[in-house]
């Protein structure tokens, strides 16, 4: 009887230690010039990297930035997927658009093109940006009929433009 006494208190001891050791959560962030979205459900890891370009449409004069995202060994068929957004001159970074998403897969040169559903772009320390990003193939929105519909839970994180 007295072996029971002397294992029961043992016994709470460690269960109650690990169940506090389960809850402790670590605070991990994303990498740097990282990212991620889900296409048609499929998760794809990525590193983000980002290039800048000024041009004209029409007599209108735009800063561009194209967001490529691209997986360390292709996911499946995606290569890459690029945010193209666009900018007033002089106006400040966090005021960029999302004009449309493109994913080029395989040997196909041509993307497919995706309308934005929702795009936020922040300013997380100076010079460097994250955001959010989903889209969504429509008919008129790609030359190519596509194998793909929708991207959805897209990031980037700390991206330097």
């Amino acid at each position: 009887m007295s072996v029971r006494l002397f294992t029961t208190p043992f016994v709470a001891t460690a269960l109650l230690m690990s169940c506090l050791a389960c809850s402790k959560k670590e605070d991990v962030s994303p990498a740097p010039n990282t990212g991620s979205f889900a296409l048609d459900g499929v998760a794809i890891s990525c590193q983000a990297k980002v290039t800048r370009s000024a041009g004209s449409i029409g007599s209108n004069a735009y800063d561009f930035l194209d967001l490529n995202l691209a997986p360390p060994r292709p996911a499946g068929a995606v290569q890459r997927l690029v945010l193209h957004l666009y900018k007033v001159p002089g106006s400040p970074a966090n005021t960029y658009l999302l004009s449309r998403l493109s994913v080029y897969s395989g040997g196909n040169a041509s993307p497919y093109n995706f309308a934005g559903k929702s795009f936020t772009l922040m300013e997380t320390s100076e010079g460097k940006f994250s955001g959010s990003f989903t889209g969504q193939v429509k008919a008129n929105s790609s030359s190519i009929p596509g194998p793909y519909s929708t991207i959805t839970d897209g990031i980037f994180t700390e991206v330097q433009f």
